[in-house]
């Protein structure tokens, strides 16, 4: 038994002895692996720092069986090294041989190399690493069309490395950041973001951008630390900082030929060229032969682009070689050689398939149409058109707010409108309209394919944007009630600008936005038939400088045609918008035929104004400017057109057949309104607000579904309670109040409750369990044609009426123009009684507008601007 305990007790003593070997031998191993690794990885660059393709395969075998024997190591004797610091730079290396995979015409390879990357990624990063991955990330799903992933994998990457203080690395982030603005075409932001860029590193630029050398060394240092388990980035930082001046000088230069500043650009592409010819020779040529071809000195181009076409044939500038077709296309139809131009393009399509660039896609596309069209060839210049449309519309792959939306839209707008024109000419209605509605953002039309959230996401940002309008709101309310100082009125435009960009994040996370893989199509045939079935029309537009182009879908197919407008059109076009949100308004300028002489007839084609005499239910989808019209009050052949056909707005067709839901037949009601408003406030109290509330509790009786909130009660809070209220799937929501205008942000024009506000930006972060809402309030169906000095082409609904829709309404009633109070509470009251007595929303509409008309056709103006949303 003694010899047994002795033998026992020695034991562990030999296990231990055991193990200690086994981590010798396992240690040793593993700098073996290590030193050959490091051998290799250096073995993959030249003396510039330049990546040797054919070395990659090398390395990357040595890479993955350092990781591998790091990882065995640490599962069997945890805690003695950080496997991160290994996966970084194999990872980092999987990546950049994808891309050279991807230049040498390998995707499916490409692909391989970068998946495994996601994978090691994913099991071994956190912190600066993750977020580096992360940034990597994004840039594939910016190269891809994917600009919410990309966006938000950016902001985050940023935070990430701000955090972790690695201003190089969070400079570079917005640096690419400001590369997706522009690509999204918006230039203000680019241009701010490359500043904030450069400011962060401006400290290390005191004396100019590190040199090659000072790069090389740098890195050679940092190459020594990691391969002896240290985190140094000095090396990753002189080359950064390097990248980073290059990058931001490019990035202005870039700007300045977009805008026009052609001297400016050139100066700064050639200070450019040092660091530009270290890694991409020829860059710099090729953008000069762009602004070559753009002042016109056609020759200078095209010795350029003969000096840079044999770099575009291997190496990184391999896969941007549709870049340099599509300029030599260019060429091409300046010269008026379209078959060269036609060849050019093919040449630029036919890389499309190895390396896709949706980009460059449409652009290709749209010069072949131009090139079609030169030639004489209308069918194929159209389908080339077509082409171009779809390339483009397919890298919008979810909406992304109004003024991303708009940016993006810029630079196709004369690709679109160009190919309007054409199907014009050719006589293609049905094309026509389709290239009208591609303009669009359809954002609305995606976003009601999704149910609607009960509310923003909870996570900070979401917080903040709540804590921020509570902010705003208390700060409007000071200035309703003019006591707002300078300083408040300063801070609340800050405010917004903040607000703006918090809700443009979320936005770009929203789940509803987030499953859309594609945007809504955009089907003309199958939505004319379904007006067909249904007795109604569309009465689609579309607006530029000053013409007009009209077009009507319904059961007899397909008719557009386009108007020239007259000065006198233009002219009682701008007096009305202007009108609109003047302080002390012309009312009578409400009642745009009587008063200024502006029918409906004087917009129209002439095709479709023979054709709109015979129909009784007409949806109108305006576009820019028009959206503010008073649509159904509007002369027609001598006669108001309400006086022949039900008038119901849509923001654009796409949206048309999902707000085609079932209507109520036998409604109850939610009330709420009547506010208590200071005598001191810019709002006076509401003399029939109450009276209105009350007529309508009366009327509806038993059959309204909960309490009135009035006077103390009204506040904005309670509204956003009321919202989803369990009974407002069969009730219409009644709001009276007073509604307030914001002419510049689309997103702060809100209803005026008890000390509160409730505004656009809110309303579309919350869910409405109404079918119905009715807002008797003045200028809550104002839709601003422009904000911040930007024209909203790209955007096609906004403010309080998009906000409720979105939010789950599919019927808004509103007021575009200023109510009278009297009037209003007369006409709401009246259509409320004839939903009651059976008929559908847009036909209790008209009815109670014909009713107002005989009673009193000298006062129109007084209600003219109430207008529904509404297709049935």
């Amino acid at each position: 038994m003694d010899v047994d305990r002795h033998l026992k007790s020695i034991h562990p003593v030999e296990d231990v002895m055991s193990d200690v070997g086994h981590r010798q031998l396992a240690l040793v191993r593993i700098s073996e692996i290590r030193s050959a690794a490091y051998e290799s990885f250096q073995r993959m660059f030249d003396h510039n720092g330049r990546l040797l393709p054919e070395r990659c395969e090398d390395y990357l075998a040595r890479g993955r069986e350092h990781l591998k024997a790091t990882i065995s190591y640490e599962d069997t004797w945890p805690g003695s090294f950080d496997v991160q610091t290994v996966a970084v730079p194999l990872v980092q290396q999987l990546y950049m041989c994808g891309d050279y995979a991807e230049a040498a015409g390998h995707p499916t390879k490409a692909k391989a190399l970068r998946e495994e990357a996601d994978q090691l990624a994913e099991a071994h990063f956190s912190g600066a690493a993750m977020a580096s991955f992360k940034r990597t990330k994004a840039l594939v799903s910016a190269g891809a069309g994917r600009f919410n992933d990309a966006l938000m994998g950016l902001h985050e990457s940023y935070h990430a490395f701000s955090t972790a203080n690695r201003k190089v690395d969070a400079a570079q982030t917005l640096v690419q950041t400001a590369n997706l603005y522009e690509w999204l075409n918006d230039y203000d932001r680019a241009l701010s973001t490359l500043e904030e860029a450069n400011g962060l590193v401006a400290e290390h630029l005191v004396n100019g951008p590190p040199t090659p050398e000072a790069v090389a060394a740098a890195l050679e240092q940092q190459l020594d630390d990691i391969f002896r388990g240290g985190t140094a980035t000095v090396g990753e930082d002189a080359l950064g900082t390097r990248r980073l001046y290059y990058e931001v000088l490019q990035g202005r230069a870039r700007m300045n030929y977009k805008l026009g500043d052609y001297d400016t650009a050139w100066a700064e592409f050639e200070e450019a060229r040092p660091f530009v010819d270290e890694y991409a020779p020829g860059g710099v040529d090729f953008h000069l032969a762009a602004i070559a071809m753009r002042t016109g000195d056609l020759q200078v181009a095209e010795t350029l682009l003969n000096e840079v076409a044999p770099l575009f044939s291997h190496g990184l500038m391999r896969p941007r070689r549709g870049a340099l077709c599509l300029l030599q296309a260019d060429l091409a139809v300046k010269r008026r050689d379209f078959d060269d131009a036609l060849a050019r393009t093919a040449e630029g399509l036919t890389d499309q398939d190895t390396y896709p660039d949706l980009d460059l896609s449409w652009r290709l596309h749209w010069r072949r149409a131009i090139a079609f069209r030169g030639r004489g060839s209308s069918d194929e210049a159209l389908a080339e058109f077509r082409l171009a449309a779809i390339a483009a519309d397919t890298m919008r792959l979810a909406p992304m707010g109004y003024t991303l939306d708009t940016a993006f839209v810029r630079d196709k707008l004369p690709m679109m409108e160009q190919a309007l024109d054409h199907a014009l000419n050719v006589g293609d209605a049905r094309a026509a309209v389709w290239f009208m509605e591609m303009v669009k953002a359809r954002a609305l039309s995606a976003v009601l394919s999704h149910p609607a959230r009960q509310g923003l996401s909870e996570d900070a940002e979401a917080a903040e944007f709540d804590q921020i309008s509570h902010r705003i709101d208390a700060l409007s309310f000071a200035m309703h009630m003019k006591e707002a100082t300078a300083d408040q009125v300063r801070a609340r435009t800050t405010l917004l600008e903040n607000r703006r960009s918090i809700l443009e994040r979320i936005r770009l996370r929203d789940p509803r936005w987030r499953t859309v893989t594609e945007p809504p199509e955009v089907d003309v045939a199958a939505t004319s038939a379904a007006l067909g079935a249904s007795d109604r029309v569309a009465l689609v537009f579309y607006m530029r400088d000053n013409r007009v182009v009209s077009a009507l879908l319904g059961a007899h197919g397909v008719i557009a045609g386009e108007r020239q407008i007259d000065d006198e059109t233009t002219d009682a076009l701008s007096v009305y918008v202007s009108n609109l949100h003047r302080l002390d308004p012309d009312h009578y300028l409400n009642d745009l035929s009587l008063e200024l002489d502006l029918s409906l007839d004087d917009l129209l084609s002439e095709e479709v104004r023979d054709a709109l005499t015979s129909h009784t239910k007409i949806l109108v989808v305006p576009h820019g400017v028009l959206h503010l019209l008073p649509w159904s009050t509007m002369s027609f052949h001598g006669r108001r057109l309400l006086e022949t056909a039900a008038v119901g707005v849509v923001p654009n067709l796409t949206v048309l057949t999902r707000l085609d839901d079932a209507h109520v037949t036998n409604p109850s009601v939610a009330l709420i309104g009547d506010p208590v408003y200071d005598q001191r406030s810019l709002y006076k109290p509401l003399e029939q607000a109450g009276e209105e509330l009350l007529e309508l509790e009366h009327l509806y009786g038993n059959r309204v579904v909960a309490p009135t909130l009035r006077g103390a009660e009204a506040t904005a809070t309670a509204l956003e309670k009321l919202l989803t209220h369990p009974k407002a799937a069969d009730a219409v929501l009644h709001v009276t109040c007073h509604g307030d205008l914001d002419a510049e942000e689309p997103l702060a024009s809100g209803l005026i409750l008890t000390s509160s506000k409730l505004d656009a930006g809110e309303l579309m972060g919350r869910r409405c369990d109404f079918p119905e809402v009715v807002l008797s309030a003045c200028s809550t169906g104002w839709r601003p044609h422009s904000a911040h000095g930007v024209d909203l082409s790209g955007d096609d609904a906004l403010g309080l009426t998009a906000s409720f829709l979105e939010a789950g309404a599919r019927s808004v009633l509103v007021s575009i123009t200023q109510a009278k109070e009297d009037v209003a509470r007369q006409f709401m009251v009246t259509w409320h009684q004839k939903r009651l007595q059976g008929d559908t929303p847009l036909l209790a509409y008209q009815k109670t507008q014909q009713l107002m008309l005989d009673a009193d056709p000298e006062n129109v103006w007084s209600w003219a601007g109430i207008t529904a949303y509404s297709t049935e």
